[in-house]
C-alpha cells in the first residue's frame, strides 16, 4: 500500500506541475500581451497628445494687426486729423485728383506696435483718391513673423471707408515682401484708375467659414476708430481670412494652414489675445491631402493670453476642451 500511495502522490505532483507550468506559461503570456498592448496604446495616446502648433495662426494675427496700424495712421493722415507723436510726416504733396504722403512711424514703449514687442521704424508711403487709397509698409529692426523668414514688408494695402468713422483693408500672399525684399516704395504717381483696381479688392465677400478660408491667402481687417482718430490704441478691429504667410511645417512633416473668423481686438483694452471669434489651425500632410490633425479656437475677454479649444482631432486631439497659450509675444 505504501508504495502504490507513493506513486500515487508522484502522480498527482506530476500533473500539479504540469498545470502549474501551464499556468505560468498562460499567464506570461497574459503579461506579455498586456504589456504591447499598454505601449500600443501609450504610443497612440502619445500620437494624440502633441501640443497645438499656433505659428501660422500666430502669424496671420500679427501682420492682420501690424496693417490695421498702419492704415488707421494713414487714414487719420488723409482725413486731416491730428496724428500720435511718434509719427514724423517726410514729405507730402496734392494735386487735383489725389494726395500723397511719406511717414515715419516710431515703434518703441511708448508707441507698441499691437501684439509686437520690437522696437522700431515703420515707413508707410500712401495716396489718397476719389474712392479710397493704397499704401506701403515697410518695417525696419520690426521681426512680425519671428520665425526663419524676415517679414520685410507689404507693397500694397487697399483702404476704403466703408461706414463713419470705419475702414476697411487687406493683404494678400503675394503682398507680402518675405527675405531679402526690396526697399522700393510704392509709386505715388498712380492715378485713380489705379487706385480703383487696388481697392475693388476690398468688394470680395470676406470668409466666413474656416475651411474656405485656409484655401485663399487672403486676409481683411476692418478698424472701427471709435471717433477717437488721434489715439490710434483704441481701435476696434475685426479679421476675417486665412491660409498662410510663410510656409510653417508641423513637427509631423505637414503644412501648417489656419484661419480667423470674426476676430476682435482693442488693443487698450486687452493686448494679450482677441476678445471674441474664433481660430482654426489644420495640419495636412505636404503633397498630400491627408489630414493629420485640426483645431478650433475660441477667442474670449479674460485677457489672459490663452484660447479655447472647442474641438480637436487627430495629432491634437487631447487638447479637446483645453486653453491653449497664444504666445503672440
Amino acid at each position: 500500500m505504501y508504495i502504490y500511495s507513493n506513486l500515487g502522490v508522484r502522480s498527482t505532483l506530476g500533473a500539479f506541475n504540469q498545470l502549474k507550468m501551464k499556468a505560468y506559461c498562460q499567464f506570461t503570456f497574459l503579461l506579455s500581451f498586456l504589456a504591447l498592448v499598454t505601449l500600443t496604446s501609450c504610443k497612440k495616446i502619445g500620437e494624440m497628445n502633441q501640443d497645438p502648433e499656433i505659428e501660422p495662426l500666430k502669424h496671420g494675427f500679427k501682420v492682420s494687426a501690424a496693417i490695421g496700424y498702419c492704415a488707421s495712421l494713414a487714414y487719420t493722415f488723409f482725413k486731416g486729423e491730428n496724428l500720435p507723436d511718434n509719427v514724423v510726416i517726410h514729405s507730402q504733396n496734392n494735386n487735383i485728383d489725389t494726395e500723397t504722403c511719406v511717414m515715419l512711424v516710431s515703434i518703441n514703449e511708448s508707441y507698441p506696435l499691437p501684439f509686437n514687442a520690437s522696437v522700431g521704424q515703420i515707413t508707410i508711403a500712401g495716396i489718397w483718391g476719389d474712392d479710397g487709397g493704397v499704401i506701403t509698409a515697410l518695417f525696419t529692426d520690426i521681426d512680425i513673423l519671428e520665425a526663419r523668414y524676415e517679414f520685410v514688408g507689404i507693397y500694397t494695402i487697399p483702404v476704403i471707408e466703408i461706414e463713419n468713422g470705419t475702414i476697411m483693408t487687406l493683404f494678400a500672399e503675394q503682398d507680402i515682401i518675405i527675405g531679402e525684399g526690396s526697399d522700393t516704395l510704392l509709386h505715388l504717381n498712380m492715378t485713380n484708375p489705379h487706385i480703383t483696381l487696388e481697392t475693388e479688392r476690398l468688394n470680395e465677400n470676406q470668409f466666413d467659414d474656416a475651411f474656405a478660408a485656409v484655401q485663399q491667402n487672403v486676409w481683411f481687417a476692418s478698424v472701427n476708430q471709435n471717433n477717437t482718430m488721434s489715439d490710434i490704441y483704441d481701435d476696434e478691429y475685426t479679421i476675417n481670412g486665412g491660409g498662410q504667410i510663410a510656409k510653417a511645417t508641423s513637427n509631423t512633416g505637414g503644412i501648417l494652414y489656419h484661419a480667423m473668423i470674426e476676430a476682435k481686438f482693442i488693443y487698450s483694452t486687452c493686448d494679450l489675445n482677441p476678445i471674441s471669434g474664433v481660430g482654426f489651425i489644420q495640419n495636412l500632410v505636404v503633397g498630400a491631402e491627408t489630414d493629420l490633425g485640426h483645431i478650433f479656437l475660441n477667442f474670449h475677454d479674460r485677457c489672459d493670453g490663452k484660447a479655447y479649444v472647442e474641438f480637436a482631432t487627430g495629432k491634437y486631439l487631447l487638447s479637446f476642451h483645453k486653453d491653449v497659450n497664444l504666445n503672440f509675444y
